[in-house]
């Protein structure tokens, strides 16, 4: 396997190597497969339901997508929301939309509860309009998101050039549910507590396949095997390694991310750009994150796996973006530049919920860039119902069961 490139988020993490006992356990009631803020959570949720689990991790704790994301959190994306919209129609939209709301919740009192110290904050985010063209699509958006009750702060050129310390935007709008976050360090606490709580931990494990046995299940690792009654499959763009047929259905997409030095402070909110194409934030200390420009990319940087290199064309659309646009930083060094795989479904829903014909494997991936605000109580929903108890943390539109037929999961 290549060497990742190197996350800021990742540089001094505590479980790159990290194994609760020597050897693996040879059994456990319950094995997670993933070690991203998704399969912590799932590990961290079973154990408070008194559940034995066992995660397995190929590399260390979050050092998959959520430990090279853009360092945001929205507690009801309007992509998602206007995907939702339009896919399913606005029963459904309005239900996903009050499940990322509760699980943002969730994890505000999570960190508020045990002092995890994660940076996260809420001070708004600004959804920013370069062309004329593209104010035209945002204040449709604008048109549609106010017929559905959400509430913003529209911004004019003027507004946007005072606030934005910068003359290249042409309008947008404000929104105060968006934040930022240091997601890994959220993931690190996370598993903390469910290592406390008697979870078995195994990073640098890979997961080679999973077969099923007369008495359960058993995962195969290169470090050996665990018979299991329950996997829970947490691996998200990686999902189709161990699950073929979810080729078509979660598909991979490398994003790209960006670190500066610290500089001037211009705003306190984050912003994104060409309908999220761009995203940036400026961290507690001074340092710009800036991620996106994938539509620089020839192949858009789809069914990309590998995140041990830079696309070169994404890299220089991103190192151009921020002195193009705030003369302040036409100076600005870059410090680091990372890759991170994210896993894209069709209508940009994730999979939550039990594996069809397939008895006791249960998944939660497919979070198509926003897992930070559906993974954390994805994992609780998952405890639950493996614990056999009745759990509203369900949602029609993410249940594996609308893509995945008998015939296409019989591999």
């Amino acid at each position: 396997m290549n060497q990742p490139t190197s996350s800021f988020w990742l540089n001094d993490s505590p479980y790159k190597v990290f194994r609760s006992t020597p050897e693996l356990p040879q059994r456990s009631q319950v094995v997670v497969i993933g070690g991203g803020i998704t399969g912590v959570s799932t590990a961290y949720w079973l154990r408070k339901q008194g559940i034995e689990v066992t995660l397995l991790e190929q590399r260390g704790i979050s050092e998959g997508a959520t430990g090279r994301n853009g360092g945001h959190i929205a507690s009801a994306p309007i992509e998602q929301f206007l995907n939702a919209l339009k896919n399913y129609g606005k029963d459904t939209a309005y239900a996903i939309r009050d499940y990322s709301q509760k699980t943002t919740q969730a994890i505000q009192a999570f960190v508020r509860d045990n002092n995890a110290d994660c940076d996260l904050k809420f001070t708004g985010g600004m959804e920013l309009a370069l062309t004329q063209e593209e104010l035209i699509h945002t204040q449709k958006i604008v048109d549609t998101l106010t017929k559905y009750g959400f509430e913003f702060e529209f911004w004019d050129a003027d507004t946007c050039a005072e606030k934005m310390h910068s003359s290249s935007f042409v309008g947008g709008f404000f929104l105060d549910f968006r934040g930022q976050i240091w997601a890994a360090k959220l993931v690190f606490a996370i598993a903390a507590q469910a290592i406390e709580l008697g979870a078995n931990v195994q990073t640098q494990t890979p997961v080679i396949s999973v077969e099923r046995e007369q008495n359960g299940l058993r995962v195969n690792s290169d470090r050996g095997s665990i018979q299991a009654d329950h996997v829970v499959y947490a691996t998200n763009a990686w999902a189709s390694h161990l699950l073929p047929f979810l080729k078509e259905i979660i598909r991979p997409i490398r994003g790209q991310v960006l670190v500066t030095e610290p500089c001037d402070r211009l705003w306190n909110f984050g912003f994104s750009t060409n309908y999220d194409y761009e995203y940036c934030i400026q961290r507690p200390d001074s340092r710009i994150v800036l991620g996106g420009m994938r539509w620089k990319s020839p192949t858009y940087e789809e069914d990309i796996i590998d995140d041990s290199q830079l696309e070169m064309q994404v890299s220089k659309g991103l190192r151009e973006f921020l002195p193009k646009h705030f003369p302040a930083l036409k100076p600005i060094k870059i410090e680091q530049e990372w890759t991170g795989i994210m896993g894209f479904t069709p209508d940009h829903n994730p999979l939550i919920g039990a594996l069809p014909d397939r008895p006791n494997e249960w998944i939660a991936a497919g979070f198509t860039g926003h897992g930070m605000s559906r993974t954390f109580l994805a994992g609780k929903a998952i405890s639950e119902a493996i614990a056999q108890k009745d759990s509203d943390l369900f949602i029609d539109a993410f249940l594996p069961n609308r893509f995945l037929g008998e015939e296409k999961i019989a591999c």
